[in-house]
């Protein structure tokens, strides 16, 4: 202890010291008291006597700093639920044993916060001691939330028990990656693969990405036939594969594609359809790797690739861009000349612009000066750009130079052009001999009446890239003219010239967002990223004028706007704070007859309300506030400020606050302050009662706004020991009023006595705010005390959705007899409502870990013919069931009566429990085939069966007997009825088993064998009737697609094989030779990967010499098949290569009709 450091004889005295002191003074001084007291009879003494006088919260903090471990451990296992949840805080240095009286009747909430505490202080002794007891006395779910805090030996022994009830994937993942790696490895292998189309499989691999990325990439290449796909989840995983790149993966190191994938397949199809994103990748590349990339693009579109290729010319060295551009500008010549209707008109300019300069020059500068808009915008952004290339800084000044003098007469679109090119060119470029140029279009712009917003973020594009570049940002005339131009776009444009409020300051992770939305890859960078250091000062000196101007006219938007651009640099220039300031006090003033501040007005939207949260930030906050409040008392109405005020300064202001804000507003209006529990439960206890008369007041005022007095009442329910003045609201006329009241109560501090009031006046109207009410109020009651009160809330004679919550909430939270009472609501018969079966029945096969509640359901199941009892039931997923019962819930799924009336959810949830039914495979089978039941449901259940890796080789004979049941054309052609008319039939199971045959993967070591032998058997099943040649067609297209991505001899005789068993069957049906081209772009299309064109035009030879050696109609068919993929790569090889050759073979294959399109091919 301090010789110098004050002593207190009591517990008054000491907190008498303190009365008026803030509430952050106040619990720092009480700490310090405690750490210099520490381990002495006088802090033990102080604290009783705190506790006995009421200030329990006090003792537990002082204990907490004094480390007192028998104060906090006879807290720890006190009947206030409050008390014990603070002092958890301190679970790191108490002994185990008194850690388990803290689950003595512990509310849901403060076990929860026991179990997040003992993982955050690593106490995994007194998780492994409390685990058995956790979850015998409330189930797995509780126990999975453990789980974490346990060690590594009890979570191996206790995971797979517990797995189907983990929610918090990531904890358990961070804690011990490696038997949750290990055991889900153990699942795949038994199970032949990981189920990741559920969602709580891919969470789990999601939060083992970060922590193991190798592992979890490994083990998702070793179990998942569609592994590559799922990596896109996993970005850590997937770098490690893919760090260097591969022919399907660009490297890691260069910048994402807005989808968050790197895939060249992608990034192809960036590059047609949105070039500034794939720009931004190609550039960030060394220039050799870059046209590779481009050189495969163009290779594999062919002829279309030289067109698609123009926004990347500038990519390529200056002699290929030359030839790249001359070959584009013939082919806009002949399209042009061709279909003038869809062509661009301006697209020879794109190409001109990379010929060499003095050949390009002239047409450029004729587009420049044309007299249609749109090619002068076009042609003039064009001539900036070849002239940058040249690197000539003269050249391109003569050029600008002539070029803003005549754009003081341009329409903004075409200065938006002439702008958005120069903030491609180079800055040291532009800065060397332009800036007299940029001047004087810089003047001219901010002159004109119709800027737009897009040519102001053009002008701020390019003063932030003179600011960033290393060279230009210490050349002081690019720094006078950027500075320029933003002190311009204020000035013109007040708060609009800085750009869009709300951006982000950087880019952030594609997979970081809450919905995982990609990131805009154009993201404008704000002020304080691109001012060098210091020059926030100067650009003050420079708006200063302005921003004086705007402040006359109580306008501070400006000021706000450029605060928020500049973040912390702004404390660097105080003139800037004083307009903030300036912004708080002008709206305390303008609104002290207004004085309307409410609660749902908190965030600030308005000018002064962001002014103060700019102002109010850093070290000096707290002084800031106070100096706002003594200017002006009104000031303290501004949200921020009061929000500061509340927590670090003294109660007298704070009533001073209160009493200037008693006179009411000119519209009525009034003043109701936002209050955080969390502060005012440490205030003196008479704030805190001038508060609540404050609150009070306004809600009893019946004159005032019902707005203001719902507000009123909402953040009454936030402060201490309000309960019973909310209470009288429970009963009065105003319907707002009283759910507000109700939703008030489940925010207090007195959460038994607010469920108590609650659930009695639970009824009418009401009800609608007691089921959220009850569920806070739930979390903070002891079970001993929740479990009686949800009882007779669910017995009645609350309403229906009361008494539904109240089934709800003894499922989730686990209270003694909860589950009992539960069945005894099941056991009572008709005499229920049956809203209040079906949540009484969902609640149990929730809880289906607790022994009483499957042989309840399993009772009653044969009387569960409500719809909605049902949709309860089925809409939990086996996988929420612990595993050992799956077979007996699957028993009872199967064994629920047709319901009243039909759902369209209920087939596919029944099919869930297939893979744990009674039946086997055999009787899918047969349900499959038997015209007489649903037919549906058996497919489904059929599907389930072959995703869980059984019966797929039984697929192959469900078809062979429903194509038998099938009758053909020859039969005669039925009559066409309508959907809804259409019933089950032989045909339509045919067509969903074969859906489910072209969905099905490989899910275990032989699964890909499987499935490709029944394709094949089933193909020739489907090859025998003329009438389902179409879908033999699609088995076959699913085969080619399924043999796309290997190389080499084997697989192009293979893949022929394929094309000339579908040549076969078009020959067979004539009209069916339209299928042809669908093939043909299965194999060479358009988007990124397919056919490699060496083993395509292997796959042609063989295809020819097969055509020459059969006559008739198919050898006809199977030669065209062939010169149709002749054709589509010959065009889009630009007949470069063997194509020219396999032309002129197919004239001579023997086939007239062949040599006639060989011949319109070639001469076309």
């Amino acid at each position: 202890m301090s010789p110098t450091a004050p002593t207190y004889g009591s517990a008054t005295r000491l907190l008498h010291s303190l009365e008026d002191g803030a509430v952050s003074r106040r619990m720092r001084v009480l700490a310090l008291y405690a750490r210099d007291h520490a381990g002495t009879s006088h802090l033990a003494g102080i604290l009783r006597q705190l506790e006995t006088s009421g200030h329990g919260r006090l003792a537990v903090h002082m204990a907490t700093v004094a480390r007192d471990t028998g104060t906090l451990a006879r807290h720890l296992a006190g009947p206030d639920h409050e008390l014990r949840r603070a002092a958890l805080r301190a679970v790191r240095d108490l002994p185990g044993e008194a850690v388990a009286p803290a689950l003595d009747d512990a509310p849901t909430g403060l076990r929860r916060a026991l179990y997040r505490a003992l993982f955050h202080a690593r106490r995994t002794g007194a998780a492994d001691t409390l685990l058995p007891r956790v979850r015998a006395e409330y189930g797995d779910a509780e126990a999975a939330a453990l789980l974490p805090a346990c060690s590594p030996g009890q979570v191996v022994r206790h995971l797979p028990d517990l797995l189907h009830a983990v929610r918090s994937w990531r904890r358990l993942a961070r804690r011990h990656p490696d038997v949750l790696l290990g055991h889900l490895r153990e699942l795949g292998a038994e199970n032949g693969g990981l189920p990741v189309r559920l969602p709580a499989w891919r969470r789990a691999l999601q939060a083992l990405d970060p922590v193991r990325p190798a592992g979890t990439g490994a083990l998702v290449e070793e179990l998942e036939p569609r592994g590559r796909r799922l990596l896109r989840l996993l970005p850590h995983a997937q770098r490690l594969p893919y760090r260097d790149g591969d022919r399907h993966q660009y490297p890691f190191r260069y910048p994402a594609l807005p989808g968050g994938g790197r895939s060249v397949r992608e990034l192809f199809q960036q590059m047609l359809h949105s070039p500034p994103s794939a720009l931004s990748v190609l550039r960030a590349m060394p220039q050799p790797m870059s046209t590779a990339y481009l050189d495969r693009f163009v290779q594999e579109r062919g002829g279309y690739g030289t067109l698609a290729l123009l926004p990347y010319l500038g990519l390529l060295p200056r002699e290929r861009a030359e030839a790249g551009a001359r070959r584009a500008l013939a082919q806009i010549n002949v399209f042009q000349g061709r279909r003038a209707r869809y062509a661009d008109p301006h697209k020879d300019l794109d190409a001109i612009a990379h010929l060499p300069y003095g050949e390009a020059a002239g047409p450029l500068d004729d587009a420049a000066a044309a007299g249609d808009t749109d090619r002068r915008a076009r042609g003039l952004a064009r001539l900036v750009e070849a002239t940058a290339r040249t690197g000539d800084p003269r050249l391109l000044a003569r050029v600008l130079a002539g070029r803003a003098e005549r754009a003081r007469a341009e329409r903004d679109p075409v200065r938006r052009s002439l702008l958005c090119a120069l903030a491609s060119v180079a800055p040291p470029l532009l800065a060397e001999a332009s800036l007299p140029a940029l001047h004087r279009l810089l003047t001219d712009t901010l002159r004109s009446r119709d800027t737009s917003a897009g040519t102001r973020r053009s002008l701020r594009d390019l003063a932030a890239r003179l600011l960033r570049h290393p060279r230009t940002r210490e050349d002081a005339d690019a720094v006078e003219w950027a500075l320029e131009a933003y002190t311009g776009l204020v000035t013109r444009f007040g708060a609009r010239g800085l750009g869009e409020r709300g951006r982000p300051r950087s880019r952030p992770p594609w997979w970081s967002g809450p919905h995982r939305t990609p990131a805009s890859s154009g993201s404008e960078p704000t002020l304080d990223q691109v001012l060098p250091r210091g020059a926030e000062g100067e650009l003050h000196r420079r708006i200063a004028p302005v921003l004086d101007a705007a402040r006359a006219r109580g306008d501070f938007s400006p000021v706000v706007a450029l605060v928020r651009e500049l973040g912390r640099r702004v404390h660097g220039v105080p003139e800037i704070r004083e307009h903030l300031a300036a912004a708080v006090l002008h709206h305390a003033k303008t609104t002290s007859d207004i004085g309307t501040t409410r609660a749902s007005d908190s965030a600030g939207t308005g000018t002064a309300g962001e002014a103060a949260k700019l102002y109010l930030t850093g070290r000096d906050a707290r002084a800031d506030a106070l100096a706002l409040f003594d200017a002006d008392q009104a000031a303290a109405r501004v949200p921020r400020v009061w929000e500061v005020l509340a927590r670090h300064h003294t109660p007298s202001a704070l009533r001073a606050a209160l009493d200037a804000a008693e006179h009411r507003s000119a519209d009525g209006r009034a003043w109701v302050p936002r209050t955080d529990r969390r502060v005012a439960r440490d205030w003196p206890e008479p704030l805190r009662a001038r508060v609540v008369d404050h609150l009070a007041g306004i809600a009893d005022d019946h004159s005032l706004a019902l707005d203001d007095r719902e507000d009123a009442l909402r953040e009454l329910g936030g402060l201490p020991g309000t309960a019973d003045r909310i209470a009288p609201y429970l009963d009065g006329p105003d319907t707002v009023l009283r759910e507000a009241a109700v939703s008030a109560l489940g925010r207090g501090d007195d959460p038994g006595r607010a469920l108590d009031l609650v659930l009695a006046h639970a009824d009418g109207p009401r009800s609608r705010a007691a089921g959220p009410a009850m569920s806070r109020c739930a979390r903070a009651v002891a079970p001993s005390r929740l479990g009686p009160a949800l009882a007779r809330a669910l017995d009645g004679p609350a309403k229906v959705t009361v008494r539904k919550a109240a089934a709800r909430l003894l499922e989730h939270h686990r209270p003694p007899g909860g589950i009992e009472h539960l069945v005894r609501v099941l056991d009572a018969g008709g005499g229920q409502h049956r809203d209040v079966r079906a949540a009484a029945a969902g609640a149990l096969m929730r809880a289906l870990d607790h022994p009483a509640a499957l042989p309840a359901l399993v009772r009653h199941v044969h009387g569960f013919t409500e719809v909605e009892v049902q949709f309860a039931l089925l809409r939990v997923p086996p996988q929420a069931c612990p595993p050992p019962l799956r077979k007996a819930a699957a028993r009872m799924v199967a064994s629920l009566p047709a319901p009243s009336r039909g759902h369209w959810r209920f087939q596919g949830w029944t099919s869930r429990w297939a893979p744990w039914a009674d039946h086997d495979v055999d009787e899918v089978v047969e349900a499959v085939c038997d015209l007489d039941r649903d037919g549906e449901q058996a497919i489904q259940a059929l599907g389930a069966l072959v995703l869980a890796g059984k019966g797929a080789d039984r697929i192959r004979g469900i078809l062979g007997r429903l194509l038998a049941a099938v009758p053909g054309p020859e039969h005669g052609v039925p009559l066409r009825r309508s959907h809804r008319e259409r019933g089950d039939s032989a045909h339509r199971r045919v067509r969903r088993v074969l859906r489910l045959l072209h969905g099905s993967t490989a899910v275990g070591g032989d699964g890909a064998r499987v499935l490709e032998e029944q394709r094949r058997s089933v193909l020739g099943l489907l090859a025998s009737r003329d009438e389902y040649l179409v879908e033999a067609d699609a088995v076959v297209r699913r085969m080619i697609g399924a043999g796309i991505g290997a190389a080499g001899e084997t697989h192009a005789r293979s893949l022929a094989g394929l094309i000339l068993l579908t040549a076969r069957l078009m020959a067979r049906r004539p009209a069916l030779t339209w299928r042809t081209e669908r093939l043909v772009r299965s194999m060479v299309g358009s988007r990124g990967d397919r056919v490699p064109l060496e083993t395509l035009e292997e796959v042609v030879r063989h295809v020819f010499d097969t055509a020459a050696r059969t006559d008739g109609a198919v050898g006809e068919t199977v030669a065209l098949v062939g010169l149709r993929i002749v054709e589509r790569a010959g065009t889009e090889t630009e007949w470069s290569g063997a194509w020219p050759e396999l032309l002129s073979r197919a004239g001579d294959l023997g086939h007239g009709a062949v040599r006639v399109e060989a011949w319109r091919i070639a001469v076309e």
